[in-house]
């Protein structure tokens, strides 16, 4: 943040989610949270629990809630059940047995009409604020909608959202495209992508939970040292979460690479895996966070802090990086991550090859999926405008990327302000250089670049002036300030004084 401190803009958040039942297999609900407070307090780490309503109805669930823990804050988990909505007349949906159900449709707010989800909200608020004397300040969920975000901001004044990492396709919920990791103001119109226009500002912050790994977590397929992967996140039950070498590079690439105006990430883990399951990594996260935050590289508080500095320091959403220099797995790749209120990018090299696998477009008029109309599926695609999609573009015998050097022996990253420069080296000296702004790339030295567009069927026209793409009925354009060459496979891109640009507002 805008802070000299470098505490100050390098921040995590532990947060814990309470669900009040567990259809799937038998489950001690409580003890996971209880365990949890203990050992906050033990380490003397602030912690965010987020009830979901239904684990407000169990009074040995409140009975763990002190709200005179300087230690605790509170806040809603809102995944629906069947308490809830039967209390409203709306029917349960749920699979037999279910009282609470994984599928979007029924536990999650897009499965409602825009009407319901704010009834839903209201009950759920009234709920907190019956046991807590106050609205929760502070709102998660697996899924939100902007539409339920923009109500519970205007009408509850909430000062942080937390919604899931990026993922294609994990437990039916796909987040592909979104600002990737650090603090946004999402749009009225998606709440995956950040506002660029005041009109279309949703005004409280929304923060990724679970610290994705920022080379492994884009295709979590690649087979790397032969790790049980379930999800290359810092969450406490995975393979990734809870070996003590692979956290402590997470931290270092979270805490100690360029991150621009802010580094953000959360851990902690829902009641539902059960004690035994989360407690190495519980335990093993907690000492470490505690150690790095008396050693002043990380600040660790509530997520509800989080929020009212963001916007304290942040009047539109910023840049942020995520560059992970190192690789734990040995096999020697970088991914640069760089986001900001117009587009996110993902420059990748393995050795060799420096490329794009991933560009994505903001614009905050694009609207999701289930805005004004209920969700009538068990998943559910939450998406933005894609440039370049390397795991969802690509096919086996062309791949979706746009390369920029292929023999580089090694790159150099530098924050400069709100800007990310990225020098290529070849020999001992940096030769050609790629600067991410707020709203442009700009490539320097390169004699050319290749835009491979993967699949034959993707809706992109090659023209002299950008690339035009079209989906689902919205058009959108990346401008480019170079030579275009269309080839076989997409387009080669000649620079024009020694640059090449590409223009993302």
């Amino acid at each position: 943040m805008e802070e000299s401190n470098v505490e100050q803009k390098r921040v995590v958040n532990l947060v814990n989610f309470i669900r009040g039942c567990e259809p799937r297999k038998p489950m001690d609900l409580v003890m996971p949270v209880r365990k949890q407070m203990e050992l906050g307090r033990f380490y003397g780490l602030p912690q965010t629990f987020l009830l979901q309503y239904d684990a407000m109805l169990r009074e040995d669930m409140i009975a763990l809630c002190d709200k005179s823990d300087r230690l605790l804050k509170f806040g809603v988990w809102m995944e629906m059940n069947r308490q809830l909505t039967e209390k409203l007349g709306i029917p349960w949906r749920g699979r037999p047995g279910f009282d609470w159900d994984w599928y979007v449709n029924p536990g999650f707010l897009p499965a409602y009409t825009p009407t319901q989800r704010e009834a839903i909200i209201d009950e759920v608020f009234a709920a907190f604020a019956a046991h807590f004397g106050y609205y929760p300040q502070v709102a998660g969920s697996w899924l939100l909608d902007a539409h339920s975000m923009a109500y519970m901001s205007e009408q509850y004044h909430v000062k942080a959202f937390c919604i899931c990492r990026e993922q294609y396709a994990v437990d039916a919920y796909t987040l592909w495209g979104g600002y990737y990791s650090g603090g946004y103001y999402p749009s009225k119109n998606n709440m995956l992508c950040p506002a660029s226009r005041a009109e279309n500002t949703i005004s409280t912050p929304v923060f990724r939970m679970l610290g994705i790994d920022p080379i492994y977590g884009y295709d979590e397929q690649i087979n790397h040292a032969g790790f049980e992967q379930g999800c290359c996140t810092m969450e406490p039950v995975w393979s990734s979460g809870n070996n003590s070498d692979v956290l402590d590079w997470y931290f270092r690439q979270y805490f100690e690479n360029p991150c621009v105006c802010f580094s953000h990430c959360t851990t902690g883990q829902e009641n539902s895996f059960g004690w035994e399951k989360m407690k190495k990594g519980y335990v093993m996260q907690l000492e470490k966070l505690q150690k790095l935050q008396m050693a002043g590289s990380v600040r660790i508080e509530f997520l509800e802090e989080t929020g009212i500095r963001f916007r304290k320091n942040f009047s539109h959403t910023p840049t942020s990086a995520l560059c992970a220099l190192q690789d734990w797995a040995g096999n020697g790749y970088k991914s640069i991550w760089f986001s900001s209120q117009f587009y996110r990018a993902n420059l990748f090299f393995d050795r060799t090859n420096l490329f794009f696998r991933d560009i994505q477009k903001f614009d905050d008029r694009y609207q999701e999926a289930y805005l004004k109309e209920p969700n009538p599926n068990w998943d559910a695609r939450y998406e933005n405008l894609s440039v370049v999609d390397a795991r969802l573009w690509s096919t086996e015998s062309n791949s979706c990327r746009l390369k920029v050097a292929d023999d580089a022996v090694n790159i150099m990253v530098e924050e400069k302000g709100e800007t990310l420069a990225v020098d290529i080296v070849r020999g001992e000296h940096p030769t050609a250089q790629i600067v991410l702004t707020a709203d442009r790339i700009l490539i320097r030295g390169c004699s050319s670049i290749e835009y491979a567009i993967g699949a034959p069927d993707r809706p992109v026209k090659i023209g002299a002036d950008g690339l035009k793409f079209v989906r689902n009925g919205f058009a959108y354009m990346v401008g480019i300030n170079g030579i275009v060459l269309p080839t076989s496979t997409g387009c080669k891109i000649e620079p024009i004084n020694n640059c090449i640009s590409f223009c993302m507002n």
